[in-house]
């Protein structure tokens, strides 16, 4: 199940709750104590659910979100439910619209953002093999994940058609291919165990053009 699916599936499942928890008695508040602890609950999962879609605070969605969460949580509590549950439901069709930015591309990049991470740890310490196995994997997983953004089929295909396909559609200069070719020799010698093939710099150019990509392609 993909991080899309997964979250579209939670979105079902908290609006189908708010069907009930969003009705409130004769007096227009909460039904019990039971009932007003489970609106507080569903109030929360759903603005985790918020969050994880909409990673950019400024975000419209995002804000509204956790203005409503941000409310004392009362005896009417069962109104920002409905509430909660319109916006949501305005979310879902944004998404299934297409208007917000692949989330899996996002998760994506925060994972490859944390491996990077662990690369330039490495690299700090000049240990070149460990920085260039993880730097080299990651470059590669990026490249390929920005292909499949671009509709580009990339099974199967050697990392040096994948730039080439990526400089014809002008996502890649001839410049940045360059590099990208280069780094795509140090992914290739460091997952052979071929040390002498590379230097402690091919593994900073490595991690400063997979940076690059995840920032102008991933990371939005």
């Amino acid at each position: 199940m993909t991080i899309e699916q997964a979250l579209a599936t939670r979105m079902a499942s908290l609006l189908e709750d708010a069907g009930h928890l969003r009705r409130g008695n004769e007096h227009g508040q909460v039904r019990s104590d039971e009932h007003l602890e489970e609106c507080g609950g569903w109030i929360a999962a759903a603005l985790n659910v918020v969050q994880i879609a909409c990673p950019n605070e400024g975000n419209a969605y995002r804000k509204r979100a956790e203005a409503i969460a941000a409310r004392p949580i009362g005896y009417t509590v069962q109104q920002e439910v409905g509430e909660f549950s319109a916006l949501l439901k305005n979310l879902v069709r944004d998404i299934e619209a297409g208007l917000l930015t692949s989330i899996a591309d996002r998760a994506r990049a925060e994972t490859f953002d944390d491996f990077l991470d662990h690369g330039r740890a490495y690299l700090s310490e000049e240990k070149k093999q460990e920085a260039g196995v993880i730097c080299g994997v990651v470059f590669e997983d990026t490249l390929r994940r920005v292909c499949r953004k671009h509709e580009i089929d990339d099974k199967d295909v050697k990392l040096d058609t994948l730039i080439s396909a990526l400089v014809k559609i002008e996502v890649l200069s001839d410049t940045k291919a360059k590099r990208a070719r280069g780094d795509a020799h140090v992914r290739t010698k460091a997952t052979h165990a071929q040390w002498d093939e590379f230097d402690l710099k091919d593994v900073a150019a490595t991690i400063d053009i997979t940076q690059e990509l995840i920032s102008a392609e991933l990371d939005k």
